[in-house]
């Protein structure tokens, strides 16, 4: 769906006062009417050209998986302007949050080894009103089970910070107290680490959730496991977050999924810990979820004793838990279809 500016660029093109931008809004975002006939506030003419002109979705449903206990819900999607695919997740927690997981690219060009969706490679970027649309098709769907939208994130195929401008644009609707209302501190951008996207989210006016994934304390490693890092290596992502975090008075979160194996062990623990040791951050360690990859999960304990470790260092440290894996819907595990 448009965000409030364009509306009122088209309404002002077809002779239409501006403020009927924000009654269109009121009437999707407040009182849940998803069919612009419906309109009653808005005059014959304008429901009528917006119902032939303007969609009100982007992306239409094209497949839906759910797990037994109802807690996820992964939907295909196509894009209406060229059909291509794209996924997008949500999650009901036990908490009461409802998380929303969206797509800003269809693929993706960063080719992390472990993922599914940097399998599929990359067909183009989003645009901002294809992402938002994957929240508003959520918010439409619970309507009658009175659940709002409580939290998006970032973290569905593509980098977001490789579609930096749509994104963003997507994050001030999204934020938009006339649209979405969801608050700019339950909405967490995850990038791979392009250095550039994370120096420019500095100077954003908006209190955004940063994650990174590391998935590596060592530059060789990473560069295995995240070919990205050969153009943003080790020690100019760390500069590019330690200024974030100093600039924003804000807390990093560094992803880390657990690759039996491979990045699990304990002497990686503590070169993650000398890494992030005194740094304003949170770890989170993802528990792998299978894809087709010869990766496979780290062992339950040898999570533990990684956690354990990252401890010493008085590095804030969680485990994931992981839902979704039943039906693909689980991180890196995204693709189309």
């Amino acid at each position: 769906m448009k965000d409030y500016k364009e509306f009122v660029e088209i309404f002002e093109r077809v002779g239409h006062p501006p403020f009927r931008a924000r009654q269109l809004l009121n009437d999707v975002f407040n009182r849940g009417v998803a069919d612009f006939r419906e309109m009653k506030n808005l005059p014959v003419s304008l429901r009528d050209f917006l119902d032939e002109k303007v969609p009100l979705l982007s992306i239409e449903e094209k497949k839906v998986s759910v797990t037994p206990d109802g807690s996820v819900k992964k939907v295909l999607f196509g894009c209406q302007k060229d059909g291509k695919k794209i996924e997008s997740v949500l999650m009901r927690f036990k908490d009461g949050r409802r998380t929303v997981c969206v797509s800003s690219q269809v693929g993706c060009n960063v080719k992390c080894k472990f993922c599914a969706t940097g399998q599929m490679g990359f067909k183009r970027n989003l645009t901002y009103e294809e992402i938002a649309d994957q929240v508003l098709y959520f918010i439409l769907d619970l309507k009658d089970y009175s659940e709002p939208i409580t939290n998006v994130v970032f973290m569905g195929m593509g980098e977001p910070f490789n579609n930096y401008e749509e994104v963003m644009r997507a994050v001030r609707h999204l934020n938009d107290a006339r649209a979405f209302n969801v608050g700019a501190r339950n909405i967490t951008l995850s990038t791979s680490g392009i250095v550039p996207g994370i120096l420019s989210l500095i100077e954003e006016d908006l209190q955004v959730g940063l994650a990174v994934s590391l998935h590596a304390p060592l530059q060789d490693l990473r560069e295995e496991l995240v070919p990205i890092a050969k153009k943003y290596p080790l020690t100019d992502l760390m500069e590019a977050t330690q200024k974030y975090i100093r600039e924003t008075h804000r807390r990093v979160t560094y992803e880390y999924v657990m690759l039996a194996g491979v990045n699990d062990k304990p002497v990686l623990a503590h070169e993650l810990g000398k890494l992030l040791k005194g740094q304003l951050c949170h770890v989170n360690l993802i528990p792998y979820n299978a894809t087709d990859t010869i990766y496979r999960c780290s062992r339950k304990k040898a999570i533990e004793d990684f956690k354990e470790i990252l401890e010493t260092y008085r590095v804030p440290v969680t485990v994931r838990v992981s839902l979704g894996q039943g039906i693909d819907a689980a991180c890196g595990q995204l693709a189309n279809g």
